[in-house]
């Protein structure tokens, strides 16, 4: 059960996913590391001209971090990194699993924890996609318990669904916060103050999660289609082929 994690390590994409999934969490366990999977500075939104580059939105994002998590009072972050020392680019991450795999188990061998959390494979964001993919290799690599949170995915009439898992048939876990947890993970919320448009359509009030069970990333039981334009929906079919590519050479380690 994950009430029984004590020294979790939160696997997500961007700063603002780890509070969004696990803002309550985070507050209980004795002590936690998060780690951000990519430099969370999409090209072609604009962001270049608002911050004066993409690095400079970068560095405001996880300055917001550490101002969030620091709210937790018993978690630090760190970031997944390439071999030439690199961040991952937003978006991209599918293009770079075996490098990413390489630093989470690094990161993961280093820290020692007693779970591993991350997004749930949902179809709502490429990246999100990509660490449920590096997480299922990392939990079976170290031998560790596994669970998944979701955040959101378009059904198939084309509405948004915002913290339900795609595919509700297996158990799940709610933590029910106190008002006090409540208020505090707002907080941190409110830290993000680069991405406060896109976070007033989540609710603090319930997380939900549940164990890693037999995920096939190369073949899910829906169409994959990330919204968005032409190139979206390309990289949607390179990243399956990539996560079938990442998933036969592990099988073969």
């Amino acid at each position: 059960m994950i009430e029984n994690a004590k020294r979790p390590l939160v696997f997500v994409a961007h700063p603002d996913d780890e509070i969004l999934g696990c803002g309550v969490l985070l507050q209980r366990v004795p002590a936690a590391l998060v780690v951000f999977a990519v430099d969370g500075a999409p090209a072609g939104f604009g962001f270049e001209r608002k911050f004066g580059s993409l690095e400079n939105y970068s560095v405001a994002r996880f300055r917001e971090a550490g101002r969030a998590l620091g709210l937790a009072g018993n978690c630090s972050f760190l970031r997944l990194r390439a071999r030439a020392g690199a961040y991952f680019p937003d978006r991209h991450l599918f293009e770079h699993l075996q490098e990413a795999a390489e630093s989470l188990l690094r990161i993961a061998s280093e820290f020692s924890p007693d779970a591993i959390i991350t997004h749930a494979f949902e179809g709502g964001h490429i990246d999100h996609d990509a660490c449920s993919v590096l997480a299922h290799h990392t939990a079976k690599r170290l031998s560790l318990n596994g669970f998944e949170f979701p955040l959101y995915w378009r059904s198939e009439t084309g509405q948004d669904v915002i913290q339900r898992f795609r595919d509700p048939h297996a158990e799940e876990i709610t933590l029910n916060p106190s008002e006090r947890e409540i208020a505090i993970k707002n907080k941190m919320l409110s830290e993000y103050g680069s991405q406060q448009d896109l976070l007033a359509v989540f609710s603090p009030m319930q997380e939900r999660f549940r164990q890693f069970r037999f995920c096939d990333h190369a073949r899910p039981a829906w169409t994959l289609s990330y919204s968005g334009n032409w190139r979206d929906r390309r990289d949607a079919r390179i990243a399956l082929r990539r996560y079938s590519e990442f998933s036969e050479a592990f099988s073969t380690m």
